[in-house]
């Protein structure tokens, strides 16, 4: 990305290690590209990334603040499955995919 000698800060790297990265190394990675391209100083700091439990508002509720289209997904089937108590298949049906497809959704962002 063009950033020669970026560092890392202390305090970022145990951030990063005490994360419980539930989208594995997929986000692990996403996190940070999205740091470092965000970054306008030499060295990585916490406040330049944003991790799931970061946009947690004060009901639990992970709403999304961008329009990255797996946020917004994931989003979106948590409160289809919230809506209909866990049934997948009136979830399924409002989001308008099989149940089959539901499952490997879920399975994706590990719901």
């Amino acid at each position: 990305y063009l950033k020669p000698n970026l560092a890392i800060a202390l305090p970022t790297l145990e951030k990063l290690k005490t994360y419980g990265w539930p989208g594995n190394i997929r986000e692990l990675r996403h996190t940070i590209e999205r740091a470092i391209i965000l970054c306008e100083g030499k060295t990585l700091t916490p406040d330049d990334f944003l991790f799931h439990s970061d946009k947690a508002s004060d009901d639990g509720d992970e709403k999304p603040d961008n329009f990255n289209l797996a946020e917004v997904e994931r989003y979106t089937i948590q409160k289809a499955m919230t809506r209909h108590h866990g049934n997948i298949t009136k979830a399924a049906n409002e989001l308008g995919i099989t149940r089959a497809a539901l499952y490997r959704r879920m399975e994706k962002y590990g719901l």
